[in-house]
This record gives C-alpha cells, sequence and structure tokens, in this order.
C-alpha cells in the first residue's frame, strides 16, 4: 500500500515540475538547466530506492540534491536506518557527496509536526517577503524544532540573511545551513 501511495506521489510531483511554477524555479536557479535536471534525477533515484527498501521509511526522509551533493533531511526510527538511508543516496549514480541530518525519532520530544510546520511557514513568509532573496532556491525543513535549509543562493550576504531570519524563528533550537552560495 505504501508502495503505491508513493508511486502516486511521484506522479503528482512530475506533473507539478511541468508546470509554470516549474518552470519560473528553473529561470531563477543559479544552477542551469542541466545541473538542475541531473539533480533531480539524483533525487528521483533515490526516493524510489528508499522506497523500494524494507529498511527505511520512505516518509521520514526529505531528499535534497544540488550540484550532487545529496542532503538526507528528517528523522529515523534507529541508526540502522540511518545507515541504510545514507547508503541508498552514496551508490546512485551521479553523487558526489552525501551529508545526513538525520535525527532518531523522540517519542518524548515537545516539538512536534505542528511546531514544525509553523516554524516553516513563518519562515517562508519571512523570506519571500525580503525583496533581496531568492527565496525560491532555498529549501526548508524543521526537524524537531530545529531548521535545516538547503539550496543555492547569489551571494555568501544572501545566505546569511536568511540564516539570521530563520535564527529568529520563535522556539527553533538550532539552524544549519548546507545552503551553497554559486
Amino acid at each position: 500500500m505504501i508502495k503505491k501511495l508513493l508511486c502516486l506521489l511521484a506522479v503528482v510531483a512530475v506533473c507539478y515540475s511541468l508546470t509554470g511554477c516549474a518552470i519560473y524555479n528553473a529561470a531563477v536557479d543559479e544552477r542551469n538547466i542541466s545541473e538542475q535536471f541531473d539533480d533531480a534525477s539524483i533525487s528521483a533515484s533515490i526516493v524510489k530506492d528508499i522506497a523500494s527498501s524494507d529498511n527505511v521509511s520512505p516518509l521520514g526522509v526529505a531528499v535534497r540534491t544540488y550540484n550532487g551533493r545529496v542532503h538526507l533531511v528528517g528523522e529515523v526510527d534507529s541508526l540502522s536506518e540511518r545507515s541504510q538511508a545514507i547508503a541508498i543516496a552514496r551508490k546512485t549514480e551521479g553523487v558526489r557527496d552525501v551529508i545526513p541530518y538525520l535525527l532518531l525519532e523522540n517519542d518524548n520530544d515537545l516539538c512536534g509536526t505542528a511546531d514544525n510546520l509553523t516554524m516553516e511557514a513563518k519562515l517562508k513568509k519571512d523570506l519571500v517577503g525580503d525583496k533581496d532573496i531568492w527565496s525560491t532556491n532555498v529549501t526548508i525543513d524543521a526537524v524537531q524544532c530545529n531548521i535545516v535549509l538547503t539550496g543555492i543562493v547569489r551571494s555568501f550576504k544572501e545566505r546569511d540573511e536568511i540564516i539570521s531570519y530563520a535564527r529568529n524563528i520563535p522556539k527553533v533550537r538550532s539552524v544549519k545551513s548546507y545552503i551553497q552560495v554559486q
């Protein structure tokens, strides 16, 4: 059942990628179209392999790829699941590096899904409101009230402003930036 759901989600994602939003995102991305395609192919391959795995929950791990560098972001049930997700990413053709930000799930943590979603939404709103930041080039993930930033920006100043916005979000425990300057 989960595999069918993931296949359906993959089809929806492909359909979305063919819309005007994807054209806009491609136009403002710091990578050229070939690099964007390569990165999207790497991410899709890893997501497919994770979904096919019996040992890794595909719903707990987000895959973000920029210039062949794969970022695995999310929560896992065990160190074994974490190792398996990393191994899947590393064996994927075109991957130059794997950077995991995979925390062990903590049922006693007071930070819940609603807190994480609120943090992501607040930061997205702040970035969209700043005319000097290309917010579509940055992906925001909140995991256990920690904000993880991935993407590519034009300057160190832009990267530092994004990090500053993230640090000022209420209840944020930490900010981890993997934003590349190109």
